[in-house]
């Protein structure tokens, strides 16, 4: 299940359900690690499909590791008997064929699948006779401008996409990191048997602030470098597998006073009103200074709208 409260996440877990319900083909677009696999194996979940197999294909393989006789099957002669393999398009027969990197598929492959799929039937290497396939498709890419390459089918293309599905990028739903990292925090904890530690405000302050390039899956290996590194019972910010901002001050190296000062002053306002979610009643208190003091401070610092 894709976790997230984010608006972006309600949206595609919407979606799923609703595709679920057709048996249409999907595209799925999104960056590498946004959980394109996690939505398709959801589909399948809920589809009338979910009793027949799930199979997966690496577009970028084949014709490289990934040959005719895998994706077709082929006739084999055995002593004494003749043997069939199975090819990965049959094994998917009235299940889901998940395309993984559909835009990575060559020309000669494309038309190759064009044709079957508007056909409902292939031929398996070394034989003449026609096998009948009732597939549904879903392909996922990482270009969300497919539609514009030159070297893509548009007859492929148009089969592929009943349905589109965009699933946005981490840094553009950050209120769901939270959520992802506690979920894998107890996943890798339960794991390795210990207890859930406490998460240091250090640590979640940098993977707020952390772009997350390669997403959910970099977020969920960040954890996992996280509860395996650090000593039992804590967690350890030195174990963060990517490069993190320094203490916050040291950046005010050769500043002039007085400017270091406000630097300080708007740092610690803006993340004491962040820790009480702008409650400046709390954050006033917290900070030991009038309400008054705050919001005079909060105007002076350009932190009246909740830029902090």
């Amino acid at each position: 299940m894709l976790i997230g409260q984010s608006p972006q996440i309600q949206a595609v877990r919407k979606l799923i359900r609703e595709v679920a319900k057709t048996d249409e083909n999907t595209l799925i677009i999104g960056d590498v690690g946004v959980g394109k696999k996690l939505a398709a194996r959801e589909i399948h979940r809920r589809s009338r499909q979910k009793i027949r197999p799930f199979v997966i294909l690496n577009c970028t393989a084949i014709g490289d590791t990934i040959m005719d006789a895998d994706l077709f099957g082929e006739k084999t002669d055995a002593p004494g008997a003749v043997e069939r393999k199975l090819g990965l398009v049959e094994q998917a027969n009235r299940g889901i064929l998940y395309m993984e990197n559909i835009d990575e598929l060559n020309p000669e492959y494309q038309l190759k699948f064009t044709s079957m799929f508007k056909e409902n039937k292939f031929r398996k290497s070394g034989e003449e006779a026609f096998v009948a396939i009732d597939i549904r498709v879903i392909a996922s890419t990482t270009n969300e401008r497919i539609n514009e390459k030159e070297d893509f089918r548009k007859d492929l293309l148009s089969i592929l996409t009943p349905f589109i599905m965009n699933i946005p990028p981490l840094k553009k739903r950050k209120q769901d990191i939270p959520l992802l990292f506690n979920h894998f925090l107890e996943e890798y904890c339960g794991a390795s048997g210990r207890g859930i530690p406490p998460v240091p405000t250090e640590i979640f302050d940098s993977i707020m602030a952390y772009d997350w390039n390669v997403n959910v899956l970099e977020l969920q290996n960040t954890v996992r470098n996280l509860v395996l590194m650090s000593p039992e019972g804590r967690l350890s910010i030195e174990y963060l597998p990517f490069e993190i901002k320094k203490h916050p001050f040291e950046f005010l190296e050769g500043r002039d006073l007085n400017d270091a000062v406000a630097e300080v002053e708007r740092y610690l306002i803006g993340r004491t009103l962040r820790k009480f979610a702008g409650n400046q009643t709390k954050a006033a208190k917290a900070l030991n200074i009038s309400e008054a003091a705050l919001r005079y401070k909060m105007k002076k610092f350009g932190l009246s709208k909740k830029i902090y």
